[in-house]
């Protein structure tokens, strides 16, 4: 690392579980939707796994799933912070399911990445993918160009973890599919500040879950519940 540079750190997590259809598969309203029982489980096992880290700062979503999962992490790992919550690192905006024609659904809901690197290309019809990206990164600059801080704990949601780890990687968006960002995961990245540009980004970890390390209870990727679950007859 060069004598000007700074190596500062992202922990950035996606928020708990939540449940986003009411029993008869109607979608409930995601800006006001908080954890489940599931969720606030999960959040507390990555809060113990946290539990020697050295925060800064905490940033989160503005929307209720997230500012809980802030909050329980800081309980635990921040106790003197309070998360600052920015509608900046929203999610992504998907339009109406009910206008997606049955036969479109699955390809839409349940590869709704798929086509994230296409210009006209939106979340289930809602926002514009290359207008999220530009929102998210934005967001990060100004994160990045406060000087006071070396290490932040960053709470958001599937798809703004998914463009800034496109963003570390060097990629386009055309690898947001490959992200795959589990309910209550970890993912930590350094960034080698200088001034104001990044010179070096270092993917230290990938969509963790300290509820289940290894992965042995996720056999469909993120849409690919979401999509079972606004289709409960769909297997």
């Amino acid at each position: 690392m060069l004598a000007a540079t700074r190596r500062r750190r992202l922990y950035l997590v996606r928020h708990g579980h939540v449940s986003y259809f009411d029993a008869n598969g109607r979608p409930l309203p995601p800006l006001h939707v908080e954890l489940s029982s599931q969720g606030l489980s999960q959040v507390r096992s990555l809060a113990a796994a946290m539990d020697e880290i050295r925060i800064d700062r905490i940033i989160c979503s503005d929307l209720a799933r997230a500012r809980q999962t802030a909050q329980i992490l800081a309980e635990r790992i921040g106790p003197q912070l309070a998360p600052e919550a920015r509608p900046a690192w929203r999610e992504i905006r998907a339009g109406r399911l009910r206008e997606v024609p049955a036969e479109r659904l699955e390809a839409e809901l349940a590869y709704a990445y798929d086509r994230a690197a296409q210009d006209d290309a939106g979340f289930v019809g809602g926002e514009n993918f290359a207008d999220f990206a530009r929102r998210i990164l934005d967001a990060l600059q100004e994160l990045l160009a406060d000087p006071g801080w070396d290490s932040a704990l960053v709470v958001s949601h599937d798809a703004v973890n998914r463009v800034l780890l496109c963003w570390a990687a060097g990629t386009d968006l055309g690898a947001m599919s490959a992200f795959e960002q589990d309910t209550a995961c970890l993912n930590i990245v350094d960034v080698d500040w200088d001034g104001d540009q990044a010179l070096r980004r270092l993917i230290r970890a990938v969509n963790f879950t300290a509820y289940d390390a290894v992965k042995t209870t996720a056999d469909l990727t993120v849409m690919e519940r979401i999509f079972r679950d606004y289709r409960s007859d769909v297997k």
